[in-house]
Parts: structure tokens; sequence; C-alpha cells
């Protein structure tokens, strides 16, 4: 399944994040809209449902708790959350395959053009 723009934005920072401690992390979601690009439209009432959609895929768990009164979230990685750098690898690798594939066509579509254009044109 692929993720909307939204969600692999989100997702980027939670790997970042908790690969570096083994699968899990606390993080505020200050923190959380600190790290995703202000080119992408992302506020802080896209953040739970964003998140309750990772979670319902298989992405990560996550838990909403509270430290010195400010909300964080303890978020642990899943094993789609784990893989989730290699199937990013894995749909560029495909895109510029699609796009080999479409150029290579074209080339080819264009040869066959100019050849019968000889033989009609003799």
């Amino acid at each position: 399944m692929e993720l909307n723009k939204k969600e692999k934005h989100l997702m980027d920072v939670i790997y970042e994040s908790a690969l570096s401690k083994t699968g899990q992390c606390l993080i505020s979601p200050l923190e959380i809209l600190a790290k995703i690009p202000y080119k992408v439209k992302f506020s802080e009432n896209d953040l739970q449902p964003v998140m309750d959609a990772l979670s319902y895929d298989g992405y990560l768990e996550y838990e909403l708790a509270t430290k010195k009164g400010d909300p964080m979230y303890f978020i642990s990685l899943k094993e789609k959350g784990f893989s989730y750098e290699r199937q990013k690898k894995q749909n560029r690798i495909k895109i510029i395959r699609r796009v080999i594939t479409t150029v290579i066509f074209a080339l080819l579509s264009w040869a066959v053009k100019m050849i019968v254009d000889a033989i009609i044109s003799r």
C-alpha cells in the first residue's frame, strides 16, 4: 500500500527518531512538527489522524502520554515500520524503471516510424 504525502513525511520523522533508539522513541508533537518540512501543509490537527492511519496500516504502535504536562508520543516501530526505508528505495527503483521503459519505447516507436517513412518514400 502506498502512503500519502503527509504519511510519508511523518513516517520519515518517526523512522529517523526511532531507528536510532532501537525502534522506539518518546517525542512530542511539537518536535514532530518542527522536523516536517514547511512546504508540506501539516498542522497539529493532522497529526493524530495520520498517526492512527500509520498504526492501522501496521507501521507503528503509539501511546499518548504526558511528561510534565506536555503531550508526548511513545512510538514503537512494527515490522512494516522497520522496513520503511527499504520500501522507499524499492518504490524509487520502480519509478526509475518505468521512466526508462517509457523512454525506450518512445525511442523505439520513433525509430520504427523513421524506417516506415523511409520505406514508403522510396
